[in-house]
């Protein structure tokens, strides 16, 4: 049995090792992290099966768990001896009950900024105890005061405890530890008294002068407290004439007269109605602080709902200035009036000239791209002239790419690119994507492989705009890796709870992306990499995630600083129904698909 046990332990605390390790590599929500902290969790299951706690103690260089020797120095791993040193740990003990979260939290708390228990009592983690080291030096048969501190053990030199300590300990009133201290001091019952009176009475006034100093700064600190309330409502009040008055549930009390006029509706009609409910959001901002009802006993969210047109919304926001004193408080405001018309309008002449600026732009550029191909089947022509022939190719290709970019980006913005969902081949898909940009490869010596999975299934996308999906990080690949590089194309299942979907994969031997940079390549007009400015729109990669997730899909990117890349794209396998017709989805019919217009700044 002794030694099923040890098994057990010694499987617990490879697989904390392992999740320690991992959490620091990947994010915490990475499949990877994920399946340590479940391997973790299923260890610490089998153990609490045969005790209700698990305590490691790091004693003379050894490891000992419930008080059993385990491992010797040389062979406790890194990861877990790192955090007895570090933080002058002198025992964990983990409590049957905990959550895979505790676990979780718990390895990231090497890495934490605070104090480890501090960052786990931030986090709430209450079956998880850390003990610390305190080491006082002390003379022989001289007493030691105790630490009583909570979450501290204190080490000191074998001194027997004398028995006032002990007397003291067991009284709890304090009247009752000062007689045992006074009967030290005097055989006399009228002096012990005498002294017991007095040190109250010391105590007393000591008290009530540090609670009226405490009481003082607190009423301070609520005084400029109500004061700093009182000036920023004062600012946020004068910048409107309306006022509205709901519940805490949100519903309309009350309203004036300028109020009324601004929503076009009286009280009588919308009075007990949620405020969200009379709202015409097409013409009009609501911004509501999401916890509505006071609160005394914690701090409330300082999050906002905001609903309305979001145009507008950042037009008003951009054109409104907040003044702050030198400690910061809001005690003013500029702002500068919008015209919600003069908006619409300028959105609309942008719509017009991209639409127009495209069209007119793609005709002529149709004629030349024909006329140079003409050209390029001309058998007598000198080198110098099939060089200036070459450089207007690919110019021309590069002018169209350009022209393509900026049209789809104007149908995603005007919610009219339409999508056509049918059970497709991945392995096809991935294969049309790769051999047209092996032209470009070639060109740049650069080795594109094609890896796939046997028997994949189909699934349920627009093929035209997946093969694009493929095209656009393919040719961002290309882009970014230098000559005689590797770019390899993957596709295959997902395991376990990704089984419903297939990943296409393309990974590079490029500049790789500075993590700083990770989170804005997405974004449009991004084209930052390795701290140069590309050619290019800086539309491609935001409009592929665009399209993606627009099928519901998922895109994601690895990449480390000067070792390349690695972006992949899930899709849903096609679930096959009968008498199911193919459909047809668009910004433009589905509203709730509205997200890309946050990914686009739209």
């Amino acid at each position: 049995m002794a030694e099923d046990i040890k098994i057990l332990w010694l499987n617990f605390l490879k697989a904390l090792t392992r999740s320690i390790v991992q959490i620091n590599l990947y994010k915490p929500e990475h499949p990877q992290v994920l399946s340590a902290i479940e391997e973790v969790t299923a260890a610490l299951a089998k153990i609490f099966h045969i005790s209700d706690e698990l305590a490691l103690t790091l004693d003379n260089d050894k490891l000992v768990i419930n008080n059993i020797p385990l491992l010797s120095s040389d062979k406790i791993p890194n990861s877990i001896k790192n955090i007895f040193m570090k933080f002058h740990i002198q025992s964990i003990t983990f409590l049957k009950g905990l959550s895979e979260a505790d676990i979780k939290t718990f390895c990231k708390m090497q890495y934490a900024k605070t104090e480890p228990i501090k960052f786990l009592k931030e986090n709430n983690i209450n079956k998880i105890i850390l003990n610390k080291d305190i080491y006082t030096k002390t003379e022989k048969n001289k007493p030691v005061q105790q630490a009583n501190t909570p979450g501290q053990v204190q080490k000191t030199a074998s001194v027997p405890t004398k028995s006032i300590a002990k007397e003291i300990e067991e009284n709890f009133k304090i009247e009752a530890a000062l007689n045992v201290l006074a009967s030290k001091a005097t055989p006399d019952e009228t002096e012990r008294d005498l002294i017991v009176n007095i040190l109250i009475k010391k105590m007393k006034a000591e008290m009530e002068k540090e609670i009226q100093a405490v009481i003082a700064t607190h009423r301070r600190e609520k005084k400029k407290f109500e004061n700093d309330i009182s000036r920023t409502e004062s600012v946020v009040s004068s910048m409107g004439d309306g006022i509205v008055t709901i519940d805490k549930d949100g519903k309309i009390i009350m309203m004036n007269s300028d109020a009324e006029n601004m929503s076009g509706k009286s009280l009588k009609e919308i009075s007990g109605k949620q405020i969200f409910d009379i709202s015409n959001l097409e013409n009009q901002i609501l911004t509501l602080a999401q916890e509505i009802g006071s609160e005394d006993k914690k701090d409330i969210s300082k999050e906002i709902s905001e609903k309305g047109d979001k145009q507008i919304a950042e037009t008003i926001k951009k054109s409104t200035t907040i003044i702050q004193n030198e400690e910061g408080k809001v005690v003013g405001s500029v702002s500068i009036p919008t015209d919600e018309a003069k908006l619409k309008q300028t959105e609309k002449l942008k719509e017009d000239f991209i639409a127009n600026m495209t069209h007119e732009l793609r005709s002529p550029l149709t004629s030349i791209k024909a006329a140079l191909d003409l050209l390029s089947k001309e058998k007598k022509m000198e080198d110098s002239s099939k060089n200036l022939l070459s450089t207007a190719m690919r110019n021309s290709n590069r002018l169209n790419a350009l022209i393509n970019d900026i049209l789809d980006f104007s149908k995603l913005e005007s919610g009219k690119m339409i999508f056509h969902s049918a059970p497709s081949s991945p392995v096809e898909m991935v294969h049309e994507a790769v051999d047209s940009m092996k032209a470009w490869a070639k060109s740049k010596r650069i080795t594109l492989t094609q890896i796939n999975e046997k028997n994949l299934p189909e699934i349920y996308v627009d093929k035209k705009k997946l093969v694009q999906i493929l095209i656009n990080l393919i040719s961002n690949a290309l882009k970014f890796t230098s000559t005689g590089g590797k770019i390899e194309i993957s596709v295959d299942r997902g395991k376990e709870k990704f089984a419903n979907s297939v990943f296409f994969s393309v990974k590079d031997t490029g500049c790789g992306i500075k993590k700083e940079n990770q989170d804005k390549i997405f974004e449009k007009f991004a084209q930052v990499a390795s701290g140069e400015k590309m050619k290019g729109t800086g539309l491609g990669l935001s409009i592929t995630k665009a399209m993606v997730v627009l099928q519901d899909g998922k895109i994601n990117l690895e990449s480390e600083y000067g070792k390349g890349s690695i972006f992949r794209v899930s899709m849903p396998v096609y679930k096959r129904q009968t008498n199911q017709p193919v459909q047809e989805t668009s910004p433009e019919i589905e509203n709730k698909k509205s997200w890309w217009r946050k990914l686009l700044g739209i």
